[in-house]
């Protein structure tokens, strides 16, 4: 408490034995530019949310891939005969995002004009577009290679799990034996 007294005494002796307005003026603008800068760090811009936004919506193919493919072994690889699985995907698209947006239309004598922009909502990582919906990848196909590939019965249970856990037509999937 006394230190701040001290403070607080040497600062008024400082600012008063100031005559020069000038000199006044200079240490408060740098005060000022000190704080806006702390301040500055603090207040996230924007530019950074769009950014991070970007970021979080777009997907990589490989990585889809690798992730579905380690999740399709770990589940196949538990069929009874199954025995060790080796399993790849082909994605024909990523995952889609479909936003809402604003439109207008004017329309003159001789020409119209249309204009829209994205409806904006303020989300967990800041301003985020509104997403009307998602479209999930889409996979080409799947290649499963197994111990138990060559047994009638294991192919179709393997067949069965894959169709249904992707949502995928059975022609899409081909199950064969591990070498």
């Amino acid at each position: 408490m006394e230190e701040i007294k001290i403070l607080n005494k040497k600062t008024k002796d400082f600012i008063s034995g100031l005559k020069n307005k000038k000199a006044v003026f200079a240490v408060v603008l740098g005060v000022l530019g000190i704080f806006l800068i702390f301040l500055s760090e603090i207040i996230p811009e924007k530019d950074k949310n769009i950014e991070n936004t970007e970021n979080a919506f777009s997907v990589n193919f490989s990585e889809c891939e690798t992730e579905l493919e380690k999740r399709l072994e770990e589940a196949v690889s538990k069929i009874n005969g199954a025995g060790k699985t080796d399993i790849t995907i082909t994605i024909d698209s990523s995952k889609e995002f479909f936003y809402a947006k604003n439109s207008s239309e004017n329309t003159g004598d001789f020409e119209s004009e249309s204009e829209s922009e994205f409806v904006i909502i303020e989300g967990k990582n800041g301003e985020e577009p509104l997403v009307l919906k998602t479209s999930e990848a889409k996979i080409r196909g799947v290649l499963v290679i197994c111990e138990g590939g060559e047994n009638p019965l294991v192919r179709e249970k393997i067949l069965e799990a894959i169709c249904a856990l992707l949502d995928i037509p059975s022609n899409k999937v081909s199950v064969a034996k591990m070498a």
